[in-house]
């Protein structure tokens, strides 16, 4: 059986707290509001976003008013102080988003998306991220769609570059006629009127069966998860190269719970931690499929408070959305290095773009690499070098 704990600790550091709420101003024509946010979410990145759906919904307002994938809660405070609606729901993806809508939805309802009822939307808003692929844009659509009620206006909103323009007539189908278009700061947005009563299922692969490192095992997938519907070759080089020890392990940003599955044995203790709710869901499913018991824990970095693990698998992210970004990878490091037994080991696969030296040598005295190819490597980190007391 898997269980989800509570969510983790903060980490204590010498560097900067990503978690940090801060606040960033937000213009209307009325005056400017404060959009609180953790300081690793990309609220100016969407801002231009949230000035087209300003200029542009007026007359489409329908309460209650939902955002779908909401990062923060700059269109809960927008809307609050444009007289639109003073209660809504946001729908976060990560726990790193649902603690930036918490900071500033006021009466608005932060909920995940199996919270959400289905045909309870006036308006349904979804500003494309940046960083999902075209299978889980379209999911989210799809999630948009049951939440809206008939009569009710879906908004796609994002950067003409990251392919919303792609999204707009395969939404028809699925709701209904576009009755509105508008252009801005190189965004598009299109508001579509709920006519669609039985729209078509999302086509997707949720569930694989492959055989890694010599063990046949069963995937379950979900659209917003990186690598959406395969195992990538990077996940296939750590996971053929695994430590041979038991005790206590950890998989640091499980995924859809592919390590975990493969490094599951007799001698080991699983615990499987993402800050995604999909990935979540989708680790235990994964797991439950397998047969394999193991602890399943939503939250950002440390996922135990102060527990020692003797082995930590981690494959880190080089992308957020189509930046390059070193910043997460950096503190899944210094997470795994907080979270390790003095005598315990990283485990962990980096691209070629990622520089072992920066990521690695500054948290752990013995970094070795164990295995290499198409442009990934596997390396061993031990002896953690511990971080400064602030």
């Amino acid at each position: 059986m898997c269980h989800v704990a509570r969510e983790p600790q903060e980490l204590a550091d010498t560097v900067i707290d990503p978690a940090a709420i801060v606040e960033r101003k937000f213009r209307t024509a009325s005056g400017s509001v404060r959009i609180p946010s953790r300081a690793d979410q990309p609220g100016p990145i969407l801002d231009p976003e949230l000035r087209l759906l300003v200029r542009s919904l007026g007359d489409y307002v329908c309460e209650p008013l939902i955002e779908q994938g909401a990062w923060d809660a700059g269109f809960a405070i927008v809307a609050n102080a444009l007289g639109w609606s003073s209660s809504g729901i946001l729908v976060p993806l990560t726990v790193g988003a649902a603690v930036s809508c918490a900071a500033g939805s006021g009466a608005w309802k932060v909920c995940s998306s199996t919270e959400l009822s289905d045909r309870v939307g006036g308006l349904v808003v979804v500003r494309v991220p940046h960083w999902l692929g075209r299978i889980g844009v379209e999911w989210l659509v799809h999630g948009s769609v049951q939440a809206l009620r008939p009569g009710g206006y879906l908004v796609v909103v994002g950067d003409r570059a990251r392919g919303v323009e792609s999204v707009r007539s395969r939404v028809i189908p699925l709701v209904g006629r576009i009755v509105e278009r508008a252009i801005g700061e190189h965004r598009r947005l299109y508001v579509y009127e709920c006519e669609v009563d039985d729209p078509p299922p999302l086509e997707f692969g949720w569930i694989t069966s492959t055989t890694l490192h010599g063990r046949e095992v069963v995937l379950h997938h979900h659209p917003t998860l990186f690598s959406a519907g395969r195992v990538d070759p990077a996940t296939k080089l750590l996971a053929g190269a695994l430590p041979d020890g038991g005790g206590r392990w950890l998989d640091l940003g499980c995924g859809n719970g592919v390590l975990s599955a493969v490094a599951a044995r007799d001698d080991r203790s699983l615990t499987a931690s993402d800050w995604s709710y999909a990935a979540v869901l989708t680790t235990q499913r994964t797991l439950e499929a397998n047969a394999i018991r193991a602890e399943v824990v939503v939250g950002d970095l440390l996922p135990c408070g102060d527990r020692e693990f003797d082995v930590v698998l981690c494959y880190p992210p080089l992308h957020v959305g189509c930046r390059v970004d070193h910043g997460p990878a950096a503190r899944l490091v210094r997470a795994a290095r907080d979270c390790l037994d003095p005598a315990g080991e990283l485990r962990i696969v980096l691209t070629s773009a990622q520089s072992a030296t920066h990521l690695l040598k500054g948290s752990f005295s013995k970094v070795v690499p164990m295995a290499s190819r198409g442009g990934f490597c596997v390396f061993s980190c031990r002896h953690p070098i511990l971080p400064k007391l602030r």
